[in-house]
């Protein structure tokens, strides 16, 4: 079957993405542009024996933690055994923690479809990969440089990195409606448009998703409340 997903001959369609990016560190803004209505965060779930998922939900409810915008996974799960050293509790309900750099097929996939009823131009989409050798020329955001990609958004999930399943960085439609980013360091996609998408986003029970700012942190050091 033919790739869907192509690499772009020039990277000008992502001069938005660049313009509108804030500095590395700042938050939200230094992975998704600043200037839309409203901005999600997706948690990428963690997972048990076989491969079935865990929601950060299900790891708040045996920690006694709290899932709110500036969560963060070891922080949330680490509440269970302190005071007890660094020895992780047998009864743990995963056994993998979240996927960093990554958003899970599935996820992409339902995240996919609520993208694509909020855009005008779903047959043309521009994906950002950190990947690769090519010489090709290259997005360039603060401390990270991409490949570009051109395609359908129902093809994001045919990108490859390694050899395995990959999503892309970054990504948006041709429209600019929206646009989703997923750090390489991060176990969380980050995502930016109207409040209507956000609403649905947050509504979508394949998703655990969490409204955040565009000032919101990311980083470990960020969840103040259960550290």
């Amino acid at each position: 079957m033919a790739r869907r997903v192509q690499a772009a001959g020039a990277v000008g369609a992502a001069d938005w993405v660049v313009a509108g990016v804030g500095e590395f560190g700042s938050g939200v803004g230094g992975l998704v542009p600043w200037g839309f209505e409203a901005y999600a965060r997706v948690l990428h779930p963690a997972s048990a024996v076989g491969g079935k998922p865990v929601t950060w939900a299900e790891v708040a409810e045996w920690s006694g933690g709290v899932v709110h915008p500036r969560v963060q996974f070891m922080a949330l799960a680490a509440r269970r055994w302190k005071g007890n050293g660094s020895r992780v509790p047998a009864d743990t309900p995963w056994e993998e923690g979240p996927e960093v750099g990554s958003l899970p097929g599935a996820r992409l996939s339902a995240l996919g479809e609520v993208l694509a009823r909020h855009t005008g131009t779903a047959e043309r989409c521009w994906f950002c990969v950190w990947d690769g050798d090519e010489d090709r020329p290259r997005v360039e955001l603060p401390n990270r440089n991409y490949l570009l990609l051109e395609g359908p958004l129902d093809a994001a999930g045919e990108l490859a990195k390694s050899l395995l399943p990959q999503s892309p960085n970054v990504f948006w439609p041709d429209d600019r409606a929206w646009c989703v980013a997923t750090e390489i360091d991060l176990d969380s996609t980050y995502l930016g448009g109207t409040a209507e998408l956000v609403a649905e986003v947050l509504a979508d029970e394949r998703l655990e998703a969490v409204r955040v700012e565009v000032t919101d942190p990311v980083w470990a050091d960020s969840d103040e409340l259960n550290r």
